[in-house]
């Protein structure tokens, strides 16, 4: 979100942010999964928005609250691994970010005359910046059943967490933590104003955002609904993918040995390139107005 020190007459701002989001965990992506953010897949980036309020501490240091929107999804059909296709999970989340971030500017250009000075608002300026922070994120995973040939479950979306589709004791966490990580650059238009770009990865403490983590459950330990959620594997959707790498049946879905529905070694991740617009709020007091407009007459 760019709110700009070395080009605001404030050090109060407030703006909103617009943008995509994508998401890198077990269901989709290419051979090697969570390879980097290179293997998240471009037609599968969902809107994300939010706004902010910020305090720019000096010229190099801001502090912002915020709440966000961002919305992941993915399904195995987009996956280049055909094994991974033939496993053929789904899901959507669509989640709430709030908490704060801390901005370091690394390269600035400004004429600005000072922090406070309202009679000279600013002229043009550009600042590139990194940061980082906490969020809290309420996530709420979502799945639809595609392989149902009767039409028994139809083409909506069900809520995951209850269905404990991997056979848990308790349902997992619906507020977890994000890290975010990222990089912008601004350009303040006078008067207050900015508009700017940036990139953000946020690293979470959770493998449940797609809900998919350990192993396939034994399905007489699930809902009816759980179980076809669970594993959605099928002889038909095999055949389509017609490449023996897929395995068969067997390979996706429970057994006594245990079969493993996802890696349960790393944790899911997620980000978001947003554009930013941003106005600084004037502070100050009645009597200060007064004195700033008397010496503009001057």
């Amino acid at each position: 979100m760019a709110v700009f020190a070395c080009g605001q007459s404030s050090p109060l701002s407030a703006g909103f942010h617009i943008g995509g989001s994508n998401y890198l965990g077990e269901i989709g992506g290419k051979f090697d999964p969570r390879a980097s953010v290179l293997d998240a897949n471009i037609i599968t980036t969902s809107p994300s928005a939010g706004v902010f309020l910020r305090y720019a501490a000096n010229d190099r240091v801001r502090v912002s609250g915020e709440v966000n929107y961002v919305h992941i999804r993915q399904s195995d059909s987009n996956a280049e691994d055909p094994a991974r296709q033939a496993r053929n999970l789904n899901f959507r989340n669509r989640m709430f970010e709030f908490g704060f971030r801390s901005d370091f500017t690394v390269f600035s250009i400004s004429n600005r005359q000072g922090m406070r000075d309202y009679t000279r608002p600013g002229r043009l300026s550009f600042n590139v910046f990194v940061f980082t922070g906490c969020y809290g994120v309420l996530h709420n995973p979502q799945a639809r059943v595609t392989h149902d040939p009767d039409n028994q479950w139809g083409d909506r979306w069900f809520d995951l967490r209850p269905l404990r589709t991997e056979g848990q004791v308790e349902e997992y966490a619906t507020i977890i933590a994000a890290i975010p990580l990222g990089i912008g650059m601004e350009f303040g238009m006078g008067n207050g104003w900015t508009m700017g770009v940036e990139a953000s990865w946020r690293g979470t403490f959770t493998d449940y955002l797609d809900d998919i983590s350990g192993m396939y459950a034994d399905p007489t330990a699930l809902t009816p609904l759980a179980e076809a959620i669970s594993s959605q594997s099928s002889e038909a959707v095999i055949a389509s993918i017609n490449d023996p790498g897929t395995g068969n049946v067997g390979n996706h879905r429970y057994s006594e040995g245990g079969t493993y529905r996802g890696n349960p070694e790393t944790n899911d991740s997620y980000g978001t390139i947003q554009f930013t617009f941003a106005k600084s709020i004037d502070t100050r007091t009645s009597f200060e107005r007064a004195l700033d407009h008397i010496s503009r007459r001057r």
